[in-house]
């Protein structure tokens, strides 16, 4: 009799806790998912591609919040989410913080322009802002120490405003379309790419710290050696800068091969 009694204990604790497991990880099993995507225009076309490949994958009906902004700085996002708007009027940025607490599926992305340290501010300009002459002053990693805590903080902010709910989190970092062309034009090449590569550390740092799953869009877009020309591959539109069709497909897969754990706070 205490032989049955304790095979069946034993068989109630393995239950309960194959039922909380699964508690959690189905927590995204209604039927419907919301998908908030946040970045600057190197997400052009990613969100609608990557929201069918959700739906298709899961099974479940994807709403798009495609809020991509140009030029949108990491700052900028990082002051949405604080509610601490200023002087920003636009609706979308206003309305950030009430659609990140109903999204099941989270990207978001935001450039270092607003995140240069007073005491140590980088220096450079490799493709970033693609129409000036590359040039390198400084780009140390310790240069990204703040973008490197903003990206933190916004991932923080996110995590917290899901009050303990299930959410599948990601970003990318950064692929550069015009450094192959452009910056071996003045001999730049080489330390424009290590710039390029710190800054892409900097959003793994951040990522990796706060449990944020990365994909890797440079390596894609630019190779493993970072010596491809995106252009060459027919991944940008006529301005040579943003993703078309393929280019986007491309990040959409690569976010896509990330899989659907969610980050449970």
């Amino acid at each position: 009799m205490k032989r049955k009694l304790g095979v069946g204990i034993l068989f109630l604790l393995v239950t309960l806790f194959s039922m909380s497991g699964c508690q959690s990880n189905n927590a995204l099993n209604q039927k419907e998912w919301d998908l908030l995507f946040v970045f600057d225009s190197s997400g052009w076309n990613v969100a609608d591609i990557y929201g069918e490949m959700i739906a298709e994958d899961n099974g479940v009906i994807v709403n798009v919040m495609d809020h991509w902004k140009g030029g949108l700085e990491a700052k900028r996002l990082l002051n949405a989410l604080r509610g601490n708007l200023g002087d920003d009027h636009d609706f979308e940025m206003g309305k950030i913080r009430e659609d990140v607490e109903k999204a099941e599926v989270i990207v978001v992305y935001g450039n270092p322009e607003g995140s240069i340290m007073v005491d140590n501010p980088w220096d450079w300009n490799c493709g970033q802002n693609s129409l000036q002459e590359c040039y390198v002053n400084n780009c140390s990693m310790d240069s990204f120490e703040l973008y490197i805590d903003h990206m933190k903080e916004i991932f923080s902010i996110i995590i917290k405003l899901r009050k303990g709910k299930p959410t599948i989190i990601r970003t990318f970092d950064a692929y550069n379309p015009v450094m192959v062309n452009q910056c071996a034009e003045n001999d730049t090449f080489d330390i424009c790419k290590a710039c390029w590569e710190n800054y892409n550390k900097a959003i793994h740092q951040a990522a990796d710290e706060m449990g944020i799953p990365v994909a890797k869009v440079f390596d894609a877009w630019n190779g493993p050696d970072h010596t491809e020309d995106p252009n060459g591959k027919g991944y940008t539109q006529a301005d040579g800068i943003h993703p078309n069709k393929t280019g986007a497909s491309v990040i959409a897969q690569l976010l896509r091969d990330l899989g659907y754990e969610p980050i449970t706070p």
